[in-house]
């Protein structure tokens, strides 16, 4: 079965409700899709929006976008505003007019089972050349880190996720000398270096933690948030913003940000019945933010 087949969206029922309930009486809005990936989500709230809706559909990975064209092309054909960016949603919203119309926008901050099962780097599972970018035209990554970043420029980036100062002391220390040897070039370059300092029992745990803050630098994560949520700081006008966070570090932003603007928000968890068979969804939080 091909690796596409497998992609599950997150919340996209519960997602699709909120949409219904609050657009129930409004015939023309802006739709921004921040993270089309493969499109499970688009294919199932285009559908819901009028036709005089705009519809933008943007994602930093090329190859998902053609993917999800595939899938979704169809559901486009009627409609004239729409438009497919490969770009980042921060560069978007910088110039984004609306002129009066209502904005709704998604934000799915997860990494597809696509990714990390076909594009290089993602998975400590499979030994692939250290990559980890989104945006194939962005020169660096995970590679240049690991092998060019000194000692304390990559205990702030792991430290960020650990927050355990003699693990991640202990982590950069192999990395360090093992890459004076030769370079750390593949992921299982990286995971060797990093099991000589982690006993198996751990060893996954530890990984998976590794590869996401390695992940979150490289694409810039937590910056594309902020500004995302910086521009929502200073929007007049009314909105519904969906974000869709994996982890403390993005639910930490994201909570500041209802904090200090006074918003009206509530938090939605992936079903009992979602998580037996979606098991990645079990860490999903659906934010719905709204003025």
């Amino acid at each position: 079965m091909d690796s596409v087949e497998y992609h599950f969206p997150v919340l996209v029922r519960e997602i699709v409700e909120v949409i219904r309930d609050e657009l129930e009486s409004l015939d023309e809005i802006v739709f921004v899709d921040c993270t089309l990936g493969l499109g499970g989500h688009s294919s199932e709230i285009i559908p819901c929006l009028s036709k005089n809706s705009s519809i933008f559909l943007l994602d930093r990975d090329k190859e998902s976008i053609e993917i999800a064209l595939k899938r979704i092309g169809s559901l486009l054909k009627d409609r004239e505003n729409v438009k497919v960016l490969n770009i980042s949603f921060s560069r978007f919203f910088e110039n984004l007019e609306l002129n009066g119309k209502m904005l709704v926008v998604l934000a799915d901050l997860g990494i597809s089972y696509y990714q990390i099962k076909n594009q290089s780097g993602f998975s400590f599972n499979r030994d692939t050349f250290l990559d980890m970018r989104y945006d194939k035209n962005q020169s660096v990554t995970a590679f240049d880190i690991i092998n060019t970043f000194n000692f304390q420029e990559l205990y702030d980036i792991f430290y960020r996720v650990f927050e355990n100062k003699k693990l991640v002391n202990k982590i950069v220390s192999v990395i360090v000398v093992d890459r004076e040897r030769n370079e750390i070039r593949t992921t299982y370059d990286l995971n060797k270096s990093i099991s000589k300092v982690v006993s198996f029992k751990f060893l996954k745990d530890i990984l998976q933690k590794v590869y996401l803050a390695l992940r979150i630098f490289v694409n810039r994560e937590l910056e594309e948030l902020t500004d995302l949520l910086n521009f929502f700081k200073n929007y007049k006008q009314n909105f519904l913003l969906l974000i869709i966070s994996y982890h403390s570090l993005e639910g930490k932003i994201i909570k500041d940000f209802i904090k200090t603007s006074g918003l009206t928000f509530k938090k939605i968890k992936p079903s009992k019945d979602e998580i037996s068979r979606n098991k990645p969804s079990r860490s999903a939080v659906l934010w719905v933010i709204k003025k």
